[in-house]
């Protein structure tokens, strides 16, 4: 939202024509700040639900359902075994379980350690389709046409991911209660410095104020990179994993929402995921994520404003608010704002010390904002999961103070996004640990 002033001061002045602008400026600004706040109002009710409301729970389930298990890995032989033997380390019939392996592209020994394990393992060479979801498809179709053993669902996971001994079982309740996909409760490996840390802040939120809230209020939400089913019946139908922007997760879930299939969330089921350490990396993953944004909203705005001009699907709204880019249009007109009231300053000759104070309030209550914003909702996840958190208190309560600077690159990000061509870059993963030292 961005600050509106009134600029009594002009008034004393007496100058009318300065005066008529400024306050034209401050009602354009006032109407955009409204529609704002209309539009990402759900926002804060779901952060004010999270932190009052117990996650969902789900019934034992009347069955065991057999599952896939799909790993893309691209040169991951330091944590590729460490994930397979978590996989058949859970409390869940192994006769139900199987994993299969993509090696991508890899020149070192991840097909060797994956079979080791226990994976069933397909080797992918291709150097024109690059990225997980090239991979994914290729594994989808090969299962369905050399191992289509009668597998209700395939979970997906990334080779750096570990997960926890009831994983499955909590899982396989959803799956039994009927929902065709659903995500899990995404834990952290490293909880290690600033970085590592905004990014494992990020994603607590998403499960506390996004995933938990949407299911409590039985709204639809959206899977998430890694740790999520999807039914063989809707895979079988769509003859793969064919969504290849930079983010084909939330493309996937948006074509869900158009199709009115909820997705649901297991608080209960957790798996631990390794972030990104270094700015570099950092920055080159939340790069592909804006440019994947973007992308999604080029591709479909048009299919979500007339889902929910036909039938409103608070679902598809929301994704479709999550894909859109007002955060950049709402940056440029605070820009934009700044400029235009120099620029009258300036043709009407009003006094510059009145335009240096109106700059420096406006641009300290944006950065305010924001960072209020930031800070308080990483203080809701220190207070719900700090017992989950693999960190001292102290170090989690000082990483707080730092997730407002992590969040906010996502801003420049986002415009650089709109003109670099992004293609995927390999993000290292090298924090080697089993299972059992996570618990």
């Amino acid at each position: 939202m961005i600050h509106f002033s009134r600029f009594e001061s002009f008034m004393d002045l007496g100058l009318s024509s300065g005066i008529k602008f400024q306050n034209a400026l401050g009602t354009i600004n006032l109407i955009f700040s409204l529609i704002l706040l209309i539009l990402y109002f759900h926002q804060y009710f779901y952060a004010f639900l999270g932190l009052i409301t117990k996650p969902k729970r789900y019934k034992k389930a009347k069955k065991n359902h057999k599952y896939a298990y799909l790993i893309s890995a691209h040169n991951e032989e330091i944590v590729i075994g460490n994930l397979v033997q978590s996989i058949y380390a859970q409390d869940y019939p192994k006769e139900l379980m199987q994993v299969f392996v993509v090696a991508d592209n890899c020149n070192d020994n991840t097909a060797k350690v994956a079979r080791e394990a226990g994976a069933i393992v397909f080797e992918r060479f291709d150097s024109v389709n690059k990225g997980k979801s090239f991979a994914l498809d290729f594994l989808i179709k090969k299962i369905f046409d050399e191992y289509d053993n009668g597998y209700e669902a395939f979970f997906v996971f990334d080779a750096d991911n570990l997960v926890s001994k009831n994983y499955t079982k909590e899982m396989n309740k959803v799956f039994d209660e009927g929902y065709k996909v659903s995500t899990s409760f995404r834990d952290t490996k490293n909880f290690d410095n600033w970085i590592s840390a905004g990014a494992s802040m990020a994603f607590l939120r998403e499960c506390l104020l996004i995933h938990q809230s949407r299911s409590i209020l039985g709204i639809g939400t959206y899977i998430s990179g890694t740790g999520f089913y999807v039914s063989a019946d809707i895979l079988r139908a769509k003859g793969g994993w064919g969504y290849h922007t930079m983010t084909e997760d939330i493309e996937f879930s948006l074509e869900c929402a158009l199709e009115d299939i909820k997705i649901a969330y297991c608080a209960d089921a957790v798996f631990y995921d390794e972030q990104p350490s270094t700015l570099k990396d950092s920055l080159n993953q939340r790069l592909r994520w804006c440019k994947g944004t973007h992308q999604i909203f080029a591709k479909d705005c048009k299919k979500i404003a007339k889902k929910n001009v036909k039938k409103f699907s608070p679902a598809c709204f929301e994704l479709g608010m999550h894909v859109s880019p007002l955060p950049i249009i709402s940056f440029a007109w605070f820009v934009v704002y700044i400029v235009l009231s120099l620029l009258n300053i300036i043709i009407n000759s009003l006094p510059a010390d009145i335009y240096l104070a109106f700059a420096i309030e406006a641009l300290l209550s944006f950065c305010f904002i924001l960072f209020a914003i930031s800070l308080s909702h990483a203080f809701v996840v220190v207070i719900r999961y700090h017992k989950k958190i693999k960190a001292p208190l102290w170090k989690q309560i000082l990483y707080c103070f730092t997730f407002p600077i992590y969040m906010f690159f996502f801003i420049p990000l986002s415009y650089k996004a709109l003109f670099k061509k992004v293609e995927w870059v390999k993000i290292k993963h090298i924090v080697d640990v089993k299972i059992n030292e996570m618990n």
